[in-house]
């Protein structure tokens, strides 16, 4: 809604223009009304209205004073109410920026005219600005992380900064990289709307705990790295990076409800230097692995001693025996002392991963050679693969292991008393009945009572598709039904089908189809007997 504020000394004349059409209807409020040009500007000072609606002849300040001092100051689209008499004043009026003049006594259908044509002045204003905005943001965001990879060259650095109005003159720089420990473990269960608010919300916190101190932007989907400007003494810069980074780790915290891990690199002194302090905070955050989340790291730790590998080999080899046994309780002791051995003796990451996937292969002949539907527990399309490559802690690989050996065991359980798998069923006609709605894989879950990710692997294992891409398909097959034989707007459609945002619905769409919506209702459409 855009604000309206009525400058018009007559109450009569102002009741008439607050009823003389619907403005809610055409997107706009009445927030304000004065009876002179004094009053008005006192009003515009201290609100933004968009439009405003002045009569010229008024006592104390006429209007055409009052929209000379209000263009001092406000880009308001303004409409000029006149007599007869007062068409000069009203050209005047023009010279001043006036959107339009409405001759007394305003009639219903001109004002229409003119505030639908000034809404969509305002909206294609507001959506330039908002491109603007967006796209210099992106060209910073760029700048810095270009810059952080070593990839602007010398002789343009200043002239880029300069162009962007970004300040890089600083005696010393330090690098943190910001990782939120949630992203991964939430693409399964929260939609890309919900993801994205989050990490909008957790990029507004850096930023305001960083304020003029540091630049911050978009590593990656699960990073934000910051450039923190230095005083040029290595200590207290040093010091000061750790202080910033507690006080983002807090804030983020308290504010967002969230953990994150970051790396702190080296103070460095020149802008060419940057690229390396950049790479140090990045390799500081390898040591999450070790340490766990929500934790602020500066560099790897220092070598220890191997455990044997014999020694490891049997341990590995005791979770599987221990899985064929059936005896839970040797599954959980297993893996905790193979977890506390691998912690222990500080293996590198990559080889605990291969040493996991092993484990998960001898699972995978475990779970096959009992008959068992092993689609049900592994990913034969390398995700099983690709999660433990990105996982990072022991302790997150750990919680997979187990969570492995445990659905395995429940699997093979269920293979002495195997029954119709009703759940499929189930969440087949729980998506018909609420597809309209918000529905997600995690909501679904709750209302059956299982694990997200196990009902995401059994539905798959049934429908040969993925949750997502079915309830996908439901809602575009009744999406491409209204716009064939209803006509019903394409928001309303879209409402119906349960997308809540009109833009993502059209993205949907035209790649589910090839066509935008209004192509595919041309298209396909029944034409109408005469």
């Amino acid at each position: 809604m855009y604000d309206v504020l009525i400058v018009e000394d007559e109450p009569i004349a102002r009741e008439s223009l607050k009823y003389l059409i619907d403005w809610q209807a055409l997107g706009f409020e009445i927030k304000g009304e004065a009876e002179n040009g004094q009053q008005a500007l006192a009003m515009m000072r201290g609100h933004y209205y968009s439009l405003v609606l002045t009569d010229i002849r008024m006592p104390v300040m006429s209007g055409l004073e009052f929209i000379a001092e209000l263009r001092k100051f406000s880009g308001a689209e303004v409409i000029i109410l006149t007599g007869y008499d007062d068409f000069e004043y009203a050209r005047q009026g023009l010279k001043l920026g006036v959107q339009d003049y409405l001759l007394k006594p305003v009639d219903e259908d001109d004002l229409a005219a003119v505030i639908e044509r000034i809404k969509g002045d305002l909206d294609l204003k507001y959506r330039t600005r908002k491109q603007l905005d967006l796209g210099v943001s992106a060209l910073r965001d760029r700048f810095f992380k270009q810059w952080a990879h070593g990839q602007v060259k010398a002789g343009e650095f200043l002239e880029q900064s300069k162009l962007l109005g970004v300040s890089v003159d600083w005696p010393s720089t330090c690098c943190l990289v910001v990782e939120m420990d949630f992203v991964q473990a939430l693409h399964a269960y929260w939609t890309d709307q919900e993801l994205s608010l989050k990490r909008f919300a957790i990029r507004n916190i850096i930023e305001d705990v960083c304020g003029d101190g540091g630049s911050v932007f978009e590593e990656s989907e699960e990073r934000f790295a910051v450039l923190c400007k230095g005083s040029g003494d290595e200590k207290d810069d040093l010091s000061g990076a750790f202080q910033l980074a507690e006080r983002l780790a807090s804030a983020i915290s308290l504010y967002a409800k969230e953990t994150v891990s970051i790396g702190v690199g080296h103070v460095v002194d020149s802008r060419e230097a940057v690229p390396q302090s950049f790479a140090a905070a990045e390799k500081a955050l390898d040591g999450k692995f070790l340490h766990g989340k929500n934790a602020i790291l500066t560099g790897m730790p220092g070598e220890a001693k191997d455990t044997e590998q014999t020694e490891l080999r049997a341990m590995e080899e005791n979770v599987i025996e221990a899985m064929k046994t059936f005896r839970l309780d040797r599954v959980r002791e297993a893996l905790h002392a193979l977890k506390e051995a691998y912690r222990s003796s500080r293996v590198e990451p990559g080889v605990i991963k291969l040493r996991v996937l092993e484990q998960l292969i001898q699972l995978f002949h475990v779970v096959k050679e009992a008959g068992a539907n092993h689609a049900l527990l592994f990913d034969s399309q390398f995700g099983d693969y690709d999660h433990v490559m990105t996982i990072r802690t022991i302790d997150e690989l750990h919680r997979f292991i187990e969570d492995k050996c445990l659905s395995a065991f429940e699997l093979l359980v269920r293979m002495k008393e195997q029954q119709p798998n009703k759940v499929f069923v189930t969440v087949q006609k729980l998506v018909q009945e609420q597809f309209q709605t918000p529905i997600s894989l995690r909501s679904i879950a709750q209302q059956v009572y299982m694990n997200p990710h196990y009902l995401g692997k059994l539905f798959k294992a049934n429908a040969g598709t993925s949750f997502n891409e079915y309830l996908l398909r439901i809602r575009m097959e009744k999406a491409k039904e209204l716009l064939r034989f209803t006509d019903k707007k394409v928001y309303e459609i879209a409402q119906e089908v349960g997308f809540g945002e009109l833009d993502w619905f059209y993205k949907r769409f035209k790649l589910y189809t090839g066509l935008s919506a209004g192509e595919y209702r041309s298209a396909y459409q029944p034409q109408s007997k005469e």
